[in-house]
């Protein structure tokens, strides 16, 4: 019984840990004022989409599992699933867990994390200061930004989309 649930950790470690993919699905783009998340789809993957956000104020200390103060959260009530959700909203479906009081500061660095429902990705994790947005724009990955039109181009394996 015991090397069964090792067996199912060690399975789950892999999937984790993006089986290959060089960033995760997770992005944000639009402009300073109206910042959008975003969650890049998978073909042929199901339920593909966000099911819940937190937005923390990073710290120099933080990592992906302690990023610093919760500044907002938001989780799905009744498998409700979108793939595009506006900083400081709740969505039809959604439950504001602890509402956005603040504005966010241009050149401080925040962090995302999203959990998500899926047959393959479980959640995404970045970084982004609010200086780096810009309509047409994106960040995803560890901070990385670049056009839209550059992210959309990118093969769908770099972000752990494998079909089969």
């Amino acid at each position: 019984m015991r090397w069964g649930r090792s067996a199912i950790a060690l399975g789950l470690v892999l999937l984790l840990c993006g089986c290959g993919a060089k960033y995760s699905p997770l992005f944000i783009g639009g402009a300073v004022s109206h910042p959008v998340i975003g969650w890049r789809e998978c073909p042929g993957v199901e339920y593909s989409g966000i099911t819940e956000v937190g937005l923390y104020r990073w710290t120099d200390e933080g990592t992906a599992d302690n990023p610093g103060e919760l500044l907002w959260h938001i989780a799905a009530t009744d498998g409700h699933v979108v793939d595009r959700i506006s900083i400081g909203e709740a969505p039809v479906g959604f439950t504001s867990l602890l509402p956005l009081t603040t504005e966010l500061e241009s050149a401080t660095t925040y962090a995302l994390r999203t959990n998500m429902a899926s047959d393959q990705l479980v959640s995404g994790f970045l970084t982004f200061r609010p200086d780096q947005l810009a309509v047409g724009q994106v960040v995803f990955s560890d901070g990385k930004d670049e056009s839209l039109k550059a992210y959309e181009s990118r093969d769908n394996e770099d972000f752990g989309c494998f079909t089969g």
